[in-house]
């Protein structure tokens, strides 16, 4: 960082970037690798997404979600339990949420084919249309993987805005097998979502070729030594 002239400098590149600029979000996103979304405060008290940078969302689209609430842009995604469980606390979990304690969370999901920044077993990304019932069922286990988001929420202390911050982990379930105790924990992690969730997270396009192939690995690990002192099942 360049005080005087107000800028970062990327050594290994020679690339700069303004610190002061009017297009901030341009150059943040430049600069990690993350998605960015900012949710800005309406005067009816709800959060509205108003902007953002999302190169590799795999599941949605940015035109479809710009300047909705915070709950609508849940429920148009059909997110479980929203309604009943979620809407209300996490309303107020936005108005509280104070610049000094960013928070972060994770989600996980099953993909059925090895494109990070669109899937599209659930259509083209420039169709309408697009779900899980668009998905060919059962690929081959070596098209399928595990993708997971480290998202980070902070408050924004000048403007009050919200920033998302997104980073997919993207991992190929056969690769992800190797891993000690993974493959039953993920089967049982699978077999636990009660029926909404299967829905959203479209079980039935991959559930078997997935199952069959995690217990068999499983198995092997389990033959070949593995012992789990106090196993248990997701969410262990």
């Amino acid at each position: 960082y360049n005080n005087e002239q107000k800028q970062i400098r990327i050594k290994t590149t020679g690339e700069t970037y303004p610190i002061y600029s009017d297009d901030p979000l341009k150059y943040a996103s430049l600069l990690i690798q993350d998605d960015l979304a900012l949710m800005m405060e309406g005067s009816d008290g709800q959060y509205y997404l108003k902007g953002g940078i999302i190169i590799i969302p795999g599941f949605w689209r940015l035109e479809d979600k710009f300047n909705m609430p915070l709950a609508q842009i849940h429920t148009s995604g059909d997110v479980p339990k929203f309604e009943e469980k979620l809407k209300c606390s996490m309303e107020r979990y936005f108005q509280k949420m104070s610049p000094q304690h960013p928070v972060i969370r994770y989600n996980y999901f099953i993909q059925t084919d090895g494109e990070l920044a669109w899937s599209s077993s659930i259509g083209s990304e420039d169709t309408f249309g697009i779900g899980w019932e668009n998905a060919i069922p059962n690929p081959p286990i070596e098209k399928i993987h595990f993708r997971s988001e480290r998202q980070s929420l902070r408050r924004l202390p000048r403007s009050g805005a919200i920033l998302f911050t997104i980073r997919p982990y993207f991992i190929p379930i056969v690769d992800i097998a190797k891993e000690p105790n993974i493959p039953g924990r993920l089967a049982s992690a699978i077999r636990s979502w009660p029926d909404d969730v299967a829905r959203y997270k479209g079980k039935q396009a991959y559930e078997d070729v997935v199952l069959k192939y995690l217990d068999e690995k499983h198995e092997q690990q389990v033959e070949n030594g593995l012992q789990e002192d106090n196993p248990k099942p997701y969410p262990y």
